[in-house]
């Protein structure tokens, strides 16, 4: 019953590794938006061909926005990588308790092969007596 049990918490694990796969994955990806939204606003800085002062209204405006754009980039970013981070943190706990089923398995199989060694050794020994009696009386 134990061993279905581990079976289950192994299948458990094996969800958990492949949704923070995921989850990191997701974090590139918003990293990823967040650099380049930080190049476009950049290179929207560096456009030096706006020379009328409607143009250069538009721009501090769209700078604005995209400013806004970056910040909240960035706090999904930092959210991809904090619920990855969390997941992870939530893999180990599980790889730790499935290793803990794993080494109670063992011992328990350890004990049970003890047992039956002890149980065969005892029945060789009955069984050397009883000769070792036979041999007395028969003699």
């Amino acid at each position: 019953m134990l061993k279905k049990y581990l079976q289950t918490q192994q299948d458990n694990f094996d969800a958990m590794r492949s949704r923070h796969s995921r989850l990191q994955q997701l974090a590139g990806q918003e990293q990823q938006r967040s650099h380049l939204l930080a190049q476009h606003i950049g290179s929207l800085e560096n456009n030096q061909q706006m020379l009328c002062s409607l143009s250069l209204q538009n721009l501090s405006g769209l700078k604005h926005i995209m400013h806004d754009l970056a910040a909240e980039q960035q706090q999904r970013s930092a959210l991809a990588e904090q619920e990855a981070a969390t997941q992870q943190q939530a893999c180990n706990k599980q790889a730790a308790y499935n290793l803990a089923i794993e080494q109670l398995l063992q011992q328990r199989q350890q004990r049970q092969q003890l047992q039956q060694q002890r149980r065969e050794q005892k029945q060789q020994d009955e069984l050397a007596m009883q000769m070792h009696l036979r041999r007395r009386t028969g003699s």
